[in-house]
């Protein structure tokens, strides 16, 4: 009996312009090099029919990415990147969207179940290449653990922890994971056809599972520093510049993320940064005053035999932080005219996130916040 090959994973690349689709599918292929994927390609056209039912025909349930980009009307009139968007969603299909001819035709930041996709080809590429690595290996974990997808009354969070092998972790995940229904109405109405006579099967059970789980470890929280910190929010936690990033990163190696998402980007947890600073901290000397942020730095400054670079707050010299701000993408600290907290503009597990005080007064009267 012959056995049953699984089909190879795919990535749907969408565009109207031949030769930009022809040089994106060339630079993904470039940075996937030596991986099993085939990166398949779609040009719109009039002969294509309903462009709906194309699509369709187009994503297998192999596909575990699309990348489309906004403006597709050159081929089919009326046809935009966003229809693209809306099918992958209601086929819990993770899909990308990026902007070539008007750049600012999409916001910069995503909403939680849409990807946006640098608008350059190598950069773009790169982060579809992430992005693919990162939903093919939680598709993969979890299909190499059914009993995890089988378990009744088994939260997210827990699931999440458990792919990462953070169990400990799964009450801080489950922070990032408060009003996920109403960030994509699809996802209830899936969770609604689990509801019926028929127990769902275990390949429906875990689409869903990674397509919630990887939207929000990828838009929620590696980008709101929280249990895991970006180079910038580390070099923020230690209150110092950017520019000290390649050294702080070859410090806390040792508390390196490996997980999902990060094989183009450099992530850390904080708990091991923590362990790392406590064993460095033996014998310094640090002022009971001093903020945590200030401990780190001195303490790292210690270590290293040097003063680390100021960053750039006006407020505090520049020896101050702790905190990242997502907005204005620089350090904060504590201090009341500083920063302010608000779980209104960053996901509550953020713990490591507060908003510039200054951006916050300007913008949160017209947000009515």
């Amino acid at each position: 009996m012959a056995i049953k090959q699984a089909a190879m994973p795919r990535i749907l690349l969408v565009d109207d312009k031949q030769e930009v689709l022809d040089a994106l599918q060339a630079a993904v292929r470039k940075q996937l090099e030596g991986t099993d994927v085939e990166v398949d390609v779609w040009l719109p056209s009039i002969d294509d029919g309903d462009p709906i039912q194309k699509l369709d025909s187009l994503i297998s349930p192999s596909t575990v990415l699309v990348a489309t980009d906004y403006d597709l009307t050159s081929k089919v009139r009326g046809l935009f990147g966003l229809t693209v968007v809306a099918r992958c969603q209601q086929k819990l299909v993770p899909v990308g969207d990026f902007s070539r001819g008007n750049i600012d035709a999409l916001p910069k930041e995503p909403s939680l179940f849409e990807l946006r996709v640098p608008n350059t080809d190598d950069e773009g590429a790169s982060f579809i290449a992430s992005t693919f690595h990162g939903f093919a290996g939680m598709w993969a974990a979890l299909k190499s653990d059914d009993a995890l997808i089988q378990k009744n009354k088994v939260s997210l969070a827990a699931v999440l922890a458990s792919l990462l092998h953070r169990p400990e972790l799964e009450n801080q995940f489950a922070l990032y994971m408060a009003r996920l229904g109403a960030a994509n109405s699809s996802i209830l109405e899936r969770i609604k056809e689990f509801s019926g006579p028929a127990d769902p099967s275990v390949e429906d059970k875990r689409r869903l599972l990674v397509y919630v789980l990887g939207h929000v470890l990828c838009n929620a929280i590696l980008k709101y520093p929280g249990p895991i910190l970006s180079t910038k929010a580390l070099t923020a936690y230690c209150a110092t510049a950017d520019d000290e990033s390649a050294e702080l990163s070859e410090l806390f190696k040792a508390a390196a993320y490996e997980g999902p998402f990060g094989q183009f980007s450099k992530f850390f947890w904080r708990d091991a940064v923590d362990e790392i600073i406590e064993q460095l901290s033996a014998g310094v000397n640090v002022q009971q005053s001093q903020s945590f942020a200030e401990f780190n730095r001195r303490v790292i400054e210690e270590h290293i035999q040097r003063p680390l670079s100021d960053h750039s707050c006006s407020r505090c010299g520049g020896k101050n932080g702790g905190f990242w701000c997502p907005f204005t993408q620089r350090p904060v600290c504590m201090r009341e005219d500083c920063s302010v907290p608000t779980t209104s503009w960053v996901p509550q597990g953020a713990q490591l996130c507060r908003v510039e005080k200054d951006f916050y007064e300007e913008w949160a009267p017209l947000l009515g916040l």
